[in-house]
């Protein structure tokens, strides 16, 4: 009972902790994802929470927390109209500077963090409550790195590092000592290039998700042929293959039973799934039969009608999010999963395309696109939706569920897979 209980306020309570950039930017990304799961499960008391503690990370973190604050505002309930006045400022100290590298400084309260990027040169500012010992310093970290420290305002101390590469810096504050180091790139000229199969010394974790099972048939096209059956065959094929590679394999569904969307994006963030594919058939409107191809989706904000269309075909299940949600949901994604996530649908699509070619005829490449498929939210990892074909068209309708056909479908799954490890290492 007390595990349980441990991890129910693990689970459901992210408190931003500001201690350092580091740790706010991590609390950051957790509410989201908890703010995402509480609109899911119209969860009105987690997302409060949840907007509370992303506006007071995103605040720390110098983020645009508008679109936070006005949805909180709906939702919390109406106060009377007081007069309030404003907080006197923080009382600015004067710092005393231990040391430039790593920078180390005594009496510093930050104020805000942020990134300055001119035409040739990186900058990475820090502002203090504080006044400066001198109205003006200049450093050179090293051959790449400089370093400005200044009064900028009255009761406002501004340092900048500023560089023609990219900085990272690791900001700590322990007792009354504010200690800023710089995070240095990895040097990987002088490192050997490292071997593919290395990659399996820690084994790659794949959940692969049958789309529909049970009473959701999914799509029935010609012959009454019904999705859940096609697409569970590719899986279990596709899952053979990775593990024949070496991968670690889980099904969200191992046989013809019926799992919410929101317990399969669940079991492949307990899995720690390192990517999640999702497996699905096209039916085209009204059963029109010329429509055919393979198209693999990625989660991401669209507009095209043809996307738009058929992810509302595979998100007949979730109910009760509006539009304004439902962007609000896709605009507060992490735009690095985002972007690996279309990396990952662009192998696995081409080497479909190319393995089936190989064999068949009359193969279209329906190409890769963004998608508001609601299997993929909450996904912590990269995650692609594909559609396997047209089961409203005569040719692939029999294909798909044709054991040789789903065999080399299933390979050049597992190819795409390969490639994105191997170009994303």
């Amino acid at each position: 009972m007390r595990l349980v209980l441990l991890f129910f306020l693990f689970y459901f309570s992210f408190a931003c902790d500001t201690t350092n950039f580091n740790t706010a930017y991590k609390d950051y990304y957790k509410n989201q994802q908890l703010y995402i799961k509480s609109l899911l499960e119209n969860n009105k008391k987690n997302e409060i929470k949840a907007l509370k503690e992303l506006i007071k990370c995103g605040k720390y973190l110098n983020f645009n927390t508008t679109e936070y604050e006005k949805k909180l505002k709906t939702l919390l309930p109406h106060k009377k109209h007081t007069i309030t006045h404003k907080k006197t400022p923080k009382k600015a100290k004067y710092i005393t500077i231990l040391s430039y590298n790593p920078l180390k400084i005594k009496n510093a309260t930050i104020y805000r963090v942020f990134d300055i990027k001119s035409k040739n040169l990186y900058k990475k500012v820090i502002d203090l409550y504080a006044i400066s010992p001198k109205p003006f310093i200049k450093k050179t970290i090293n051959s790449n790195l400089k370093l400005k420290i200044a009064q900028f305002r009255k009761n406002i101390v501004r340092i900048v590092f500023y560089s023609k590469k990219p900085i990272k810096l690791n900001i700590n504050k322990t007792n009354n000592i504010l200690l800023i180091s710089i995070i240095a790139p990895k040097n990987t000229l002088s490192k050997q290039p490292v071997k593919y199969s290395n990659l399996f010394k820690k084994k790659k974790i794949i959940v692969i998700d049958p789309g529909h099972g049970g009473k959701d048939s999914g799509g029935i096209g010609i012959g009454r042929r019904m999705e859940k059956v096609a697409v569970l065959a590719i899986a279990k094929k596709l899952k053979t293959y990775l593990m024949q590679k070496g991968y670690v394999v889980y099904l969200t569904r191992k046989g013809d039973y019926f799992i919410p969307l929101k317990k399969r994006t669940h079991f492949a963030n307990e899995k720690k799934a390192d990517l999640f594919i999702s497996i699905h058939c096209n039916i085209a409107p009204k059963h029109i039969i010329s429509p055919h191809g393979i198209e693999t989706y990625f989660l991401s904000p669209t507009r095209s009608e043809r996307a738009i269309r058929v992810a509302k075909i595979e998100n007949k299940e979730i109910q009760g999010l509006n539009y304004l949600d439902q962007r609000v949901i896709l605009n507060f994604l992490n735009k690095d999963r985002i972007i690996a996530s279309n990396k990952l649908a662009i192998d696995v699509q081409s080497n479909i395309i190319n393995t089936l070619k190989s064999k068949f005829n009359n193969i279209k490449d329906g190409g890769v696109r963004p998608a508001p498929f609601w299997v993929l939210v909450g996904t912590q990892m990269p995650a692609i939706l594909i559609e396997t074909g047209y089961l409203t068209n005569p040719i692939e309708a029999k294909r798909l569920f044709n054991p040789s056909y789903q065999n080399f479908l299933a390979k050049g799954i597992a190819k795409g897979v390969e490639s994105y490890f191997r170009k994303n290492r």
